[in-house]
């Protein structure tokens, strides 16, 4: 199989691309997906298109839900890892907001699905 599935958990006030980072390393994660997550982040931000045609960064303090997430993670040279991590969010009043996240914290118990794609396996098949 070229594909497993692990999941990332953290708890209040973790930070979510260390969180990423560490899962990466324990379980060598080289490439893999977003697939899935549960729960709240705080203390984040976003990168989503303007109305003029460019690109607006925006920071929020107070917790949101997450309702859907995409992207990937990929290691870099130096062991660092890459992340491009698309999500939705709403907060009270049903408000929705999506964009690119750069970075956050979780907010209660928060939780990724990964799935760790070996590119040796899927280039030899």
């Amino acid at each position: 199989m070229a594909e497993t599935t692990c999941v990332l958990k953290l708890n209040e006030g973790a930070d979510i691309m260390e969180g990423l980072q560490k899962i990466a390393d324990e379980k060598g994660i080289d490439y893999g997906f977003l697939v899935s997550c549960s729960g709240r982040i705080k203390e984040f931000e976003l990168l989503s298109s303007s109305s003029g045609g460019g690109v607006d960064k925006m920071k929020f303090v107070n917790p949101f839900e997450v309702n859907a997430i995409s992207g990937k993670v990929q290691r870099q040279k130096g062991n660092k890892l890459f992340s491009h991590i698309r999500v939705s969010v709403t907060s009270t009043g049903f408000t929705p907001l999506a964009g690119q996240l750069i970075s956050g914290k979780a907010a209660g118990n928060f939780e990724i699905g990964i799935r760790k794609i070996d590119m040796k396996k899927i280039i030899e098949a």
